[in-house]
């Protein structure tokens, strides 16, 4: 079952930052693509899966372990797209001066794609041994 959760969606616009909203909905949806086609070449079985941006939810049938890491398939390719656009994606500040949700990103796209891809993969390893 998929299912679409706004209200995540929303707080994760607000803890990636307001001014990034386009970048932040960008990076949702690589995070659902990959897991998606994650799925679709390991041919796994899916219980549900929940898409609410940085809370994003995997529940397969089987252990926790195979949720963590069909969970982190999302928070993997975007960690990724930011890397590849920028070498360092959270620029010279470095990821503390910058992981607020105000705080000014040097470089916007890859700076909000690697903000949720640490916030996503936190969010699936505490779903995972919770």
């Amino acid at each position: 079952m998929l299912r679409l959760d706004i209200f995540g969606l929303l707080l994760s616009l607000f803890l990636l930052g307001p001014r990034q909203w386009r970048w932040s909905l960008a990076a949702a949806g690589v995070a659902l693509a990959a897991t998606i086609l994650t799925f679709l070449v390991l041919r796994v079985e899916v219980t549900a899966y929940t898409m609410g941006g940085v809370f994003t939810q995997v529940e397969l049938g089987g252990g926790r372990l195979g949720n963590l890491a069909l969970g982190l398939a999302g928070p993997f390719a975007c960690y990724a797209v930011a890397r590849l656009k920028a070498g360092r994606p959270m620029g010279e500040a470095g990821w503390l001066r910058q992981l607020l949700p105000w705080s000014r990103l040097e470089n916007p796209l890859a700076g909000t794609f690697a903000k949720y891809a640490l916030l996503a993969a936190v969010f699936n390893i505490i779903q995972a041994f919770k």
